[in-house]
């Protein structure tokens, strides 16, 4: 990697606006004040298919966002009418030089669990639609864990493809799990995805 590659990285943090806006949601940088929200939404059943620490707690969760570099940005799900914190995704693992990112880590309160909210939807879109379009990079990539069906069927309607299976990757409350390699390109996003979403937020207004 060059000087000006190292560089590149270094100012990644530069990148990442404090805010995001869209129609139904404001997403807003994750703050150390968050983090019993999102403990809360962790250790419920919101939090079934993510990765628990041992010992997770409150304390963990402050650690862990103090943890973060200006490599990745984390925000807070916000109803843009009620100010009510709903949720949270992130931005991390991006790979400037390549031109690739994960987007993830999104989970919902259980309050949402269920029911037909614009929350996910377009919190999906507000993150994908930045890295590819603001920051002109080329790729998305997630992972889903194989018993997220939910999950794994809407990313695929909406236009991600699978591109790999790893079986037995990671432990989740005890127990192996699977993992799908999820990814879309710029070009399929806005050709495919970002108006399956706008087509699907209709129903909202």
């Amino acid at each position: 990697m060059s000087r000006a590659d190292l560089k590149k990285v270094e100012l990644m943090g530069n990148n990442f606006p404090n805010i995001l806006i869209g129609e139904f949601i404001t997403l807003l940088k994750v703050e150390l004040s968050d983090a019993v929200d999102i403990y809360k939404w962790r250790s419920s059943k919101s939090g079934e298919h993510m990765r628990q620490p041992d010992g997770y707690s409150i304390k963990c969760q402050r650690e862990w966002i103090n943890s973060r570099t200006e490599k990745e940005i984390n925000y807070i799900i916000r109803d843009k009418y009620s100010n009510q914190k709903v949720g949270a995704i992130g931005i991390y693992e991006v790979n400037p030089i390549d031109k690739v990112a994960n987007v993830g880590r999104l989970i919902l309160d259980e309050e949402f669990l269920g029911k037909s909210t614009p929350y996910g939807l377009e919190a999906l879109q507000l993150t994908y639609d930045y890295v590819l379009n603001k920051m002109n990079f080329r790729k998305i990539t997630g992972d889903i864990l194989a018993t997220n069906a939910a999950m794994f069927k809407l990313q695929l309607f909406l236009g991600m493809k699978q591109e790999g299976y790893l079986e037995k990757h990671v432990i989740i409350n005890g127990k192996l799990q699977d993992l799908y390699i999820m990814s879309i390109f710029k070009e399929q996003f806005n050709l495919v995805y970002k108006k399956k979403i706008d087509f699907l937020l209709r129903s909202f207004k």
